[in-house]
């Protein structure tokens, strides 16, 4: 037994996944050959091989050609439930899921097709595999003009009954300031849907988020991991992924990363994958370098696992109630692989 097999099998919960960043190569290539894409679109075969070896700088890019091989809904349910089947095989429990439904409306969707399409898989991954899904809409900051239609789709009935419980702020942080986005945000809010932001700002930037959009969570990137102050006054949750700031040549290294001192600051932070699949990453191994890496003790990862479903928006009563049923299968499950709570790596 191991760190390693103990951090695979405790049950967990991922925020922050985004959709378009998650989706499983080998069923995204499936779908690109049913709809012809290899034969209609010009340069597929680097694409492709982008997929196994991103540009980080052009990751907007492969995002908004990879959704174009998605053309019926029947390609997003399968996508859907593929994707919860990789969360299931890490024991998450419940995941909220960000998606840009813009990509899929400038494509042929009706925001109802949209809807219709992952809840089928939603249902079909809760009844095979007990993994539940919330969907977190995105808002993109270079698209501010229509912020109102993703906020509208949001807090319909539809989309409440839908499973969407949040709204999200995504993208580059030179196309829009924070105040630009604040009326449709808090328009959500009133409607009790909460807010999460993206950002890799520090100073007085984050400040500004925090004034007009006052998020429920912040992604953070390098740059804001090292000037957390106003978020842990605020006492907002801060969602790290360490491979992230890696892969974009933030860090060369796990030990660059501040995010011990995040934590000994007492900032609410939870680890995430964030974009699994291009990222080269998963919740769970980003768990286990936090032992491995970063020296965290088993005490300590288990504390930024609860963290995470703290922070989610599952019900009060639910989030009860799974607290503590994570908490005793964490005790049976520390016997069972033979680790402590003071356990780390050597």
């Amino acid at each position: 037994m191991s760190i390693a097999s103990f951090v695979q099998a405790i049950p967990k919960v991922e925020l922050n996944l985004q959709f378009e960043g998650a989706l499983p190569k080998d069923t995204l290539l499936l779908i690109a050959e049913q709809n012809d894409i290899p034969l209609t679109q010009k340069n597929y075969k680097q694409w492709v091989a982008a997929l196994d070896k991103p540009e980080y700088s052009r990751l907007d890019d492969l995002v908004k050609t990879i959704v174009r091989w998605i053309q019926v809904p029947d390609d997003l349910t399968r996508l859907v439930y593929d994707l919860g089947v990789g969360l299931g095989k890490q024991n998450i429990r419940y995941a909220e899921v960000s998606i840009n439904p813009l990509l899929y409306t400038d494509n042929g969707f009706t925001f109802e097709q949209l809807l219709t399409a992952l809840n089928d898989g939603r249902n079909r991954l809760e009844r095979a595999w007990q993994v539940q899904l919330g969907w977190v809409l995105n808002i993109n900051r270079n698209d501010v003009r229509r912020a109102d239609d993703v906020v509208r789709w949001a807090t319909s009935a539809a989309g409440r009954k839908g499973g969407i419980v949040g709204v999200g702020l995504i993208g580059r942080e030179e196309f829009q300031s924070a105040s630009d986005f604040e009326r449709p945000i808090k328009t959500a809010q009133k409607k009790s849907l909460p807010c999460v932001v993206h950002t890799n700002v520090t100073g007085e930037e984050i400040q500004e988020i925090i004034q007009h959009l006052e998020p429920h969570r912040i992604v953070g990137g390098f740059d804001t991991a090292t000037d957390s102050d106003a978020i842990r006054e605020k006492q907002i949750a801060f969602g790290v992924c360490v491979s992230a700031a890696i892969r974009l040549g933030y860090v060369t290294s796990y030990t660059e990363f501040p995010l011990r001192k995040l934590v000994d600051d007492g900032l609410l932070v939870h680890l995430c994958s964030e974009m699994p699949s291009l990222y080269k990453t998963s919740l769970t191994q980003e768990m286990i370098d936090a032992v491995e890496k970063g020296g965290f003790s088993i005490r300590e990862m288990e504390e930024l696992s609860l963290n995470a479903l703290r922070a989610s928006a599952l019900p009060d009563d639910e989030k009860a109630a799974m607290l503590e049923k994570f908490a005793q299968d964490y005790v049976g499950l520390r016997d069972q692989h033979e680790v402590t709570l003071e356990t780390s790596a050597p």
